[in-house]
């Protein structure tokens, strides 16, 4: 019996230090590819997202600046809860940004049915902050606006098949990060780095393209591949960086880093953007904050008819 107990403790052991080892072996391209294929496995999660932008331009004209102004001091932030299960996801898009005499303070809570490809907004903040220049009445309040995403994009195209389109670019994205070279993946702390180039960026999007539009031409692909590279040959990219940190095995965050300069009309423009993600939770329950069967409903034909009204139309 004390023998098999050793010999137990023993083979623990081992397993233990073979995992160790495999896990110190592991490449950083390794181990952001694992992360960002288990990443998009994930069926239910909490996020969230920020967007910060920075523009710097040596603009003479006094209609022009106000906008560059409100562009980089504005705050723009998405809390997110997705059940892939339940074929579910709800945002709370947060916005903030002043241009005189006008400011918005926005927080908006959106449900999206991916099944049936419906989505329900709260009118509080719609009515809050646009209801004088829409003409929008107090008697919107505390409903939700309903809407058919399929009629926007036209009620004579097929549903989307969301799981489809997650696997294909999934399948994409794994096997670009795998043709890259080991170079490009560099490690700071618990971060990996992932470095891109213009020409990486353009086929990247060739290949997006040809996967998602069967339609397309090899001679419209051509051209839009041309016309992109032309475009990008005005460009300086100084920085173009996927950051994936991790939290043992599970990912903790990741953010896109742009850096790039270029000239519009003659002016030359600095822009910085960062698009930071972290996960508040990943796996567990999703509680929604939405629940259209218990709500008021407003359909998007009366929101329209309600604020051509306001506006004396």
């Amino acid at each position: 019996m004390f023998k098999k107990v050793i010999m137990s403790v023993m083979l623990l052991v081992v397993l233990v230090l073979t995992a160790c080892s495999e896990e110190e072996t592991r490449s950083n391209k390794e181990v952001t590819v694992d992360a960002f294929q288990s990443m998009m496995e994930m069926e239910k999660y909490e996020a969230t997202s920020s967007l910060d932008v920075n523009v710097e331009a040596e603009v003479q004209d006094p209609f022009i600046q106000p906008y560059i102004q409100m562009v980089n001091d504005m705050e723009l932030s998405v809390d997110q809860r997705v059940d892939m299960t339940k074929n579910l996801q709800e945002m709370v898009v947060h916005f903030s940004a002043q241009m005189n005499p006008m400011s918005f303070n926005v927080d908006l809570p959106i449900l999206q049915n991916i099944e049936d490809q419906t989505m329900y907004i709260e009118t509080d903040s719609l009515v809050e902050n646009f209801g004088m220049m829409l003409g929008l009445s107090e008697d919107l309040s505390g409903k939700l606006l309903k809407i058919d995403l399929a009629e926007l994009e036209g009620a004579e195209t097929e549903a989307l098949d969301y799981q489809e389109i997650q696997e294909k670019a999934q399948t994409m994205m794994t096997d670009f990060l795998q043709d890259k070279s080991e170079e490009d993946f560099t490690k700071d702390g618990e971060t990996y780095i992932v470095t891109f180039t213009k020409e990486e960026l353009t086929d990247f999007v060739a290949q997006m393209v040809t996967e998602f539009d069967d339609t397309i031409s090899d001679e419209e692909l051509q051209q839009g591949i041309d016309e992109m590279n032309t475009a990008l040959e005005e460009v300086d990219l100084n920085t173009f960086e996927v950051h994936v940190t991790m939290d043992g095995d599970q990912i903790k965050s990741q953010k896109f880093v742009l850096d790039t300069a270029f000239d519009a009309e003659g002016t030359p423009v600095q822009l910085n953007l960062e698009a930071d993600t972290t996960y508040n939770s990943i796996g567990e329950d999703i509680e929604f904050t939405i629940d259209p069967e218990n709500s008021e409903i407003l359909e998007m034909s009366e929101f329209e008819q309600m604020m051509m009204g306001g506006m004396g139309y």
